[in-house]
């Protein structure tokens, strides 16, 4: 290359720049200068060295250098907002978005590489990391909370960064950002799923309040202490004691409220600004007053013998067998003798058969199976009493009507 030709054209104006007692001063006629900038060039470099004042240039290292940092500030994860930008404080919670998808290791510790200060708090210039705020990661945003009562707004700025990254490289310095004042909302809030005024029907003395999510169970029974419940017709107990009056459960997104006692009217009912009822660790929020309906008892779960009014039922081997519209628990099963009323009537002087005595009971599936002892084999009358005994999923079978046996067929010859 000729060093000459390009350093002529350079300086084709005839000034020369100096240092000059940290001005710059310009000089006419520089030939003698030329002279020495190309005595020393050696390619990479172009030094002066007769003068001590005129700095040294290190062109290649120095377009290297310029180009290395272009580079670092290229690759380095920045915070994605506008100069400006304020930054939404909801919930005691800011989101600081970068430009790509942040490293979630070290997420607690990026704490350490913001500088957040509280504008409205002149004695604490700098909030301290873990103390005053903590941080979490939600793929390209720091998500910061803050700590403690303040609810002002903050100004935030990421230093460079030593925790905060992305691919592994290190954030690089944002500008100073200002938060909002906070602005506290709930988008999860829990709440009684019924329009107010809602009459919630009672049935089999129980109640059962919807709710706009799946509740959680840990706690159920304590849910109790989250309701207000009044009798609407007792004006002398004027609220229900929980454990007491009434108990609570859980199915799925219901409370279900069980009475206890005898009373059957109305009641009203209030979910109170909740401590104990919960949805995904979410306290429900206060409901508007309901109203129960009277109490309606019903059984749709009932057990009853499965045989029509007036069926005559075989007797073989000294045995019947009484059919259910469920499969019987087996549980006691040879208690179930207590909940039948057998009588032979073919004979006179015994009205009433006496269990354990006369005849025992087992269970196959849905029958009872009936074993008579002694000789007797004509016929019996048979009834199921309002059962203790007789279950079906734990729900005691029902009265039945009265039926008759056939007189006994021996089918062992």
């Amino acid at each position: 290359m000729d060093y000459k030709k390009i350093i002529a054209t350079l300086l084709s104006s005839t000034l020369l720049i100096s240092w000059s007692g940290g001005g710059i001063s310009a000089r006419a006629n520089s030939g003698e200068i030329i002279d020495h900038l190309l005595a020393t060039n050696s390619g990479a470099y172009t030094k002066h060295n007769k003068f001590d004042k005129v700095p040294t240039v290190c062109a290649e290292s120095k377009f290297l250098s310029k180009n290395k940092i272009e580079e670092v500030n290229i690759n380095a994860p920045k915070v994605s907002l506008e100069v400006e930008t304020k930054i939404s404080q909801t919930n005691k919670q800011i989101k600081i978005p970068f430009n790509e998808i942040l490293d979630t290791a070290n997420a607690d510790l990026y704490a350490n590489d913001l500088t957040i200060r509280p504008l409205g708090r002149v004695n604490v210039p700098v909030l301290i990391p873990f103390v005053d705020y903590t941080t979490a990661v939600e793929e390209n945003k720091i998500v910061v909370t803050f700590s403690g009562d303040y609810t002002d707004e903050y100004s935030v700025q990421v230093k460079d960064a030593i925790y905060i990254r992305a691919n592994g490289i290190a954030a690089a310095q944002s500008p100073e950002y200002y938060t909002t004042k906070n602005i506290q909302v709930n988008p999860e809030m829990l709440e009684v799923s019924l329009s107010e005024g809602t009459v919630i029907n009672q049935t089999n003395k129980q109640i059962k309040i919807p709710f706009n999510e799946i509740l959680d169970t840990a706690n159920a029974d304590l849910y109790a202490n989250d309701l207000t419940i009044r009798p609407l017709g007792r004006v002398n107990v004027p609220v229900l004691i929980p454990f007491v009056d009434y108990t609570t459960a859980v199915e799925e997104n219901k409370i279900v409220v069980t009475f206890s006692g005898d009373y059957t009217d109305e009641y009203s009912v209030q979910v109170k600004d909740a401590i104990y009822i919960r949805a995904n660790g979410i306290a429900a929020a206060q409901s508007p007053e309901y109203y129960t309906t009277k109490n309606i008892q019903v059984n749709p779960e009932m057990l009853e013998v499965s045989l029509s009014e007036g069926t005559v039922i075989n007797q073989t081997n000294k045995q019947i067998k009484i059919p259910f519209n469920e499969i019987l628990d087996t549980a006691n099963a040879d208690l179930y003798a207590n909940d039948l009323t057998i009588r032979p009537l073919g004979r006179v002087n015994v009205p009433v058969l006496i269990p354990f005595v006369d005849y025992t009971t087992a269970v196959e599936e849905n029958k009872i199976v009936v074993t008579f002892s002694g000789d007797y084999t004509d016929e019996y009358s048979v009834q199921v009493k309002d059962a203790i005994y007789i279950r079906a999923n734990g729900i005691a079978a029902i009265q039945s009507a009265m039926y008759f046996t056939t007189k006994n067929v021996d089918m062992t010859m």
